[in-house]
């Protein structure tokens, strides 16, 4: 039971700091890799029961439901086509990019389509696990491509929007 406190604290703090910090992806990433740190020291490592796992995943749910409002009913009908568009593009590309990593021996199939696949890190992360594929290179993954974009997405739509106040797009 002292392991199971001992990630816990690992991972409130990590993510706090984290958030505090202004790091990309803040809580998240922080409790990750605090408590993914913590987890390699321990001995034996440690293993999550999986009702607990389930729980988390219902309380990730409840948390991305609360985000809903009236106002996507609008934009999200506006919105529709290219969003099917935009992941049917975003699944073909991860399925050829997990085909090639399985084919070069990197990984297998499963754990790299949940890799390459939009999503967050979290829900592909305990998704990919709960389908029993490795779920910390998915959460690995999912970080790094993250990290990358929270570094280049805010400096593109400076620039993009730099160049249309002034003329040029």
């Amino acid at each position: 039971m002292e392991r199971y406190l001992l990630v816990l604290v690992a991972g409130t703090v990590g993510g706090l700091l984290a958030q505090r910090c202004h790091i990309p992806g803040g809580a998240v990433v922080g409790a990750m890799l605090f408590s993914g740190i913590t987890v390699l020291f321990l001995p034996k490592g440690i293993v999550l029961p999986s009702s607990v796992g389930t729980g988390i995943q219902i309380i990730l749910g409840i948390t991305l439901g609360l985000t809903v409002d009236r106002s996507l009913l609008t934009l999200g009908v506006k919105i529709l086509p290219l969003a099917i568009l935009s992941t049917i593009i975003l699944l073909t590309v991860a399925v050829c990019m997990a085909f090639l990593a399985s084919k070069l021996g990197m990984v297998d199939f499963g754990t790299a389509l949940f890799g390459f696949s939009p999503g967050g890190m979290t829900g592909m992360a305990i998704l990919a696990q709960s389908e029993n594929h490795n779920g910390s290179f998915v959460a690995f993954f999912h970080l790094v491509r993250i990290f990358t974009l929270f570094l280049v997405i805010p400096l593109l739509v400076k620039v993009v929007m730099y160049l249309q106040h002034k003329g040029y797009l």
